[in-house]
């Protein structure tokens, strides 16, 4: 990702430089911030939850764009609500509803924003190019905005949020209208960034494309905090939990299951086809019983592994586990 050597350009340097203390925010009679606390680290983060659970809220929050009625954004160590134009200094936003000019071409567009950042019009104007290569869009750059494409939308919204070269980026449903084609080529870019030692937040319902670009992940539900955690360590399973899987007749895996059962707890089942059948078992001890048994029954075991969720598995389970709080 191209930078820039602006000296009024601080980066953020702290290991969390987005952290929410008992944040609360209403609209009228809606609550969309019940007491959220969160510690963003230094990562690409994906912030995940169902519509309406408070995510673009956060994000607003933590711009100064919106105003707590309760608690505390401090954004690189700057209070959201008394700093919140030193804080946009160093901070990109991508938000997800159209927001761009459309009567200004890319680089009219691009460069406006980062002299509103700070730059002198000259700096802005060979950053605005460079960013515009950067994303894919030079040699349209001068094109009316009314006249792009969504993704090509979407690509300047991307530009325009990292004109100034911030250290913390927000990305709100930055895939948002994309064809495959495209949504391929804003992973990439997001990936890219990250990897040049950025803060990276993406709010996104889609949770295969959050998975592959972001190493934290941060569930809201209702305006709280449900889980947060390391996409690996959420992705890997409990411990002690196992993935079987084995193939024979229909008769051969019934008995085989029913064995299974008295010497391991058989969480779930699934049947793949007349012949196969996916175990999730806990508490095996003994693998060689595992073995065995399957020898004794006439079983091939196909695989015997720990238990590894996608993340939209994760997603779920972490609402199971609200619902039996009796959140």
């Amino acid at each position: 990702m191209p930078r820039i050597s602006d000296a009024s350009v601080r980066e953020l340097t702290s290991d969390h430089p987005l952290e929410a203390q008992r944040v609360t925010v209403r609209f009228g009679q809606v609550t969309a911030l019940d007491g959220f606390t969160a510690s963003i680290p230094r990562e690409s983060v994906g912030l995940l939850g169902p519509n309406g659970a408070g995510k673009s809220t956060f994000i607003k929050a933590s711009l100064g764009l919106l105003q707590p009625e309760a608690g505390s954004i401090l954004v690189g160590g700057l209070d959201s609500r008394s700093q919140s134009l030193r804080i946009r200094d160093n901070v990109g936003y991508m938000p997800e509803h159209d927001c761009l000019i459309s009567s200004l071409n890319a680089v009219e567009l691009v460069s406006y924003m980062a002299q509103i950042s700070g730059m002198t019009p000259r700096d802005a104007m060979q950053r605005g190019h460079e960013v515009l290569d950067f994303v894919g869009l030079g040699e349209e750059r001068y094109r009316l905005i009314k006249s792009y494409s969504t993704g090509m939308k979407q690509r300047v919204k991307l530009a325009q949020a990292i004109v100034h070269d911030p250290s913390l980026l927000f990305l709100d449903e930055p895939t948002s209208g994309m064809d495959p084609q495209g949504r391929e080529e804003m992973l990439d870019l997001i990936r890219r960034i990250g990897l040049a030692d950025k803060t990276v937040v993406v709010s996104s319902h889609i949770l295969q494309e959050v998975e592959r670009v972001c190493d934290y992940i941060v569930i809201i539900s209702n305006g709280r905090l449900i889980r947060a955690g390391k996409t690996q360590s959420l992705v890997a399973g409990e411990e002690g939990v196992h993935t079987l899987t084995v193939r024979g007749d229909v008769r051969a895996i019934e008995s085989y299951v029913r064995s299974m059962e008295e010497i391991c707890n058989v969480l779930e089942r699934k049947n793949e086809g007349d012949m196969q059948a996916s175990l999730l078992v806990s508490g095996c001890e003994d693998g060689k019983a595992i073995f065995r048994l399957a020898s004794e029954r006439g079983i091939q075991i196909r695989s015997y592994r720990p238990e590894k969720l996608d993340l939209e598995e994760v997603f779920l389970r972490s609402f199971e586990g609200e619902s039996k709080d009796g959140n």
